[in-house]
């Protein structure tokens, strides 16, 4: 009986001290944004928000997001509290993504280009 104890304890205990999945680092290009207003269509290409809306909103306490264009999707951002001065900008991020917890710890940032402002509004169609 000791034996068939001894056995479960070295077969169990490793699984039971498992590491959790690792962060994936990635370099990705996008838009620092806010929890708010960032939207990722699934029909849509990935795009940037309206630049003083996102700050406004940033301001008054809505968490900063990563729009990846690559993984067409948004991201907490995490570790990274000048997000707010790159609104306004499309940007290559270097970081560690957790994809079960959709956050990014961001190590480093670099602006690509300036964005004009965009509105998630479709334009009406002219007769």
């Amino acid at each position: 009986m000791l034996r068939v104890i001894l056995m479960a304890v070295l077969l169990i205990g490793p699984v039971l001290g498992a590491e959790p999945p690792r962060p994936t680092a990635v370099t990705w290009t996008g838009w620092f944004s806010d929890k708010q207003c960032a939207r990722v269509r699934p029909d849509e290409e990935p795009r940037p928000n309206g630049t003083a809306c996102v700050k406004k909103c940033l301001d008054e306490g809505s968490p900063a997001v990563f729009i990846s264009e690559q993984a067409k999707a948004v991201y907490d951002v995490r570790d990274y509290p000048a997000a707010k001065d790159d609104v306004g900008f499309r940007v290559e991020i270097t970081g560690d993504v957790d994809e079960k917890a959709k956050t990014v710890s961001v190590t480093s940032v670099k602006r690509l280009s300036e964005v004009t402002a965009m509105c998630l509004v479709p334009k009406k169609r002219r007769s």
